[in-house]
């Protein structure tokens, strides 16, 4: 069909030409111009078509001659183009070669690069990548070097400088490219994000803070984020500071509970270092307001043993203090009900954690119902509620909480984990609770009561029918 259409259109351009030299044959008029002695006489459509001839003609000689002119530069640029394209190939091919893991190959398309590149930007991008590939990280943080001295390549090239110097395990150096990333004026969040992370992996909580103020300022963390992991920095930092610096790790306890009332490990702490001052009420009142802002078993077991070997009603006041700061809440639930066993109301207690336990039969649960049952004299149930213990599920929080009484003892990884977990999500990480390690026997009271208190009273029978958790009644006959 295309053929049949170019013949038509040379068809149609005889026509057209034929029909023009008709015309111009058919004009009226001469030409005439002397040639030596003779005056010649050419028809004026003649001379027209032959000055429209002879302009094609000089036309195509100038062209040729330009042509000839320019001839060079064209295969001048014609090789540059060649070469440009070999190039950009070459580096495409390797970086997707090296983003695929392709080692062998992204080494070889980098050197083939090296030749045809013009850039020499991103020929180190390439030959960087390349190195990465082949795990040749004094390599990559070479060409990483080089890229950062080249214009518009210094943060780029400070990233992947800091990442292969991290690789090799030198640290610090990846600290010093990453704080220099940082200084520039950039909107690149990476450099907080890599100094922020290098500093709390190796807990250098002071420059973590710092680095935090830094990126608050600059609006790369949110506000509520970075309250709640300054709130974790600061209790890690208080808790591996020397007993000689107590004073410093009460500051950084305040901070820590002004930063997030509601990060439970600041508040046990904070008390903990009042109460081995003997401040006694203000570490009640920080217990208090950890509790009002969210409830942990750590803070009631710290409350109990504020004052060593203290009269039961003092306990009785501090624990009530707790529940009535967020009545309703399951952990004041379940410090009503101890607090009734200490007290002997075991009717009281069994009819409350009656009611846990039909929402969710945890193991601490069990053994709390043991404990009561036991007090109200019914040694079969207990047994029963004793065995369900083994099998039931584990409380997180109460996993917090080791045998001896004390918690949130954490080791500069787990609080570097908490950093991020709290600071990120709100949750608290549970080691012990992750590694199924030992924890507080439930219903176990650490704080004794005097040696000359007078002994509780033996436990009343009840008036009437106790009734037992729907899910473990015994079936009737």
């Amino acid at each position: 069909m295309s053929r049949f259409f170019l013949f038509l259109i040379v068809i149609i351009l005889v026509m057209v030409g034929a029909a023009l030299s008709w015309w111009a044959f058919s004009l009226p008029g001469e030409v005439t111009f002397p040639v030596g002695q003779e005056i010649v006489a050419v028809k004026s459509g003649v001379a027209a078509i032959f000055v429209v001839l002879l302009g094609g003609l000089i036309a195509l000689v100038w062209w040729l001659a330009t042509g000839i002119l320019v001839l060079p530069g064209r295969i001048s640029k014609a090789r540059r183009l060649s070469q440009t394209r070999k190039a950009n190939a070459a580096l495409a091919e390797g970086l997707l070669a090296a983003e695929g893991g392709d080692a062998k190959a992204a080494l070889k398309l980098a050197r083939r690069a090296m030749r045809h590149a013009e850039d020499e930007r991103l020929k180190l991008l390439l030959e960087a990548r390349a190195a990465e590939a082949n795990d040749d990280w004094a390599g990559a943080e070479r060409a990483w070097g080089l890229l950062t001295r080249l214009p518009g390549g210094q943060l780029a090239g400070l990233r992947g400088a800091a990442t292969a110097a991290s690789e090799r395990g030198d640290q610090l150096t990846a600290e010093t490219r990453a704080r220099e990333a940082l200084a520039l004026k950039s909107d690149a969040d990476w450099p907080f994000n890599s100094l922020f992370d290098l500093q709390v992996s190796k807990g250098d909580w002071d420059k973590a803070l710092e680095t935090l103020a830094q990126g608050e300022k600059r609006g790369q963390i949110e506000a509520l984020n970075a309250k709640r992991r300054r709130a974790v920095l600061h209790t890690a930092k208080a808790v591996s500071l020397p007993h000689t610096e107590k004073q410093a790790a009460q500051k950084a306890l305040a901070e820590a509970i002004r930063s997030a009332p509601d990060f439970p490990p600041g508040a046990y702490h904070g008390a903990r270092f009042l109460m081995t001052d003997g401040k006694t009420k203000a570490a009640q009142g920080v217990l208090e307001l950890g509790w009002k802002a969210r409830p942990h078993p750590a803070l009631a077991q710290l409350s109990r043993r504020l004052i060593p070997q203290d009269i039961r009603q003092n306990i009785a006041a501090r624990l009530k203090g707790l529940v009535d700061a967020h009545p309703g809440h399951r952990e004041s639930r379940i410090l009503t009900a101890e607090n009734a066993m200490d007290s002997a109301d075991w009717v009281g207690a069994i009819r409350i954690l009656a009611l846990l336990v039909e929402e969710n039969p945890t193991a601490r649960l069990c053994l709390l119902m043991e404990r009561a049952l036991k007090g109200y004299g019914d040694p079969v149930e207990a047994q029963r509620w004793g065995r369900m213990a083994a099998s039931a599920s584990r409380e997180a929080d109460w996993s917090d909480i080791d045998p001896k009484g004390n918690a949130f003892d954490f080791d500069r990884a787990a609080w570097g984990r908490l950093v991020y977990a709290f600071g990120d999500v709100g949750d608290l990480v549970h080691p012990r609770y992750e590694t199924y390690g030992r924890e507080l026997e439930a219903g176990r009271v650490l704080a004794l009561p005097l040696a000359d208190e007078s002994p509780l009273a033996p436990p009343k029978a009840p008036q009437g029918p106790l009734t037992q958790p729907l899910d473990y009644a015994p079936d009737e006959d």
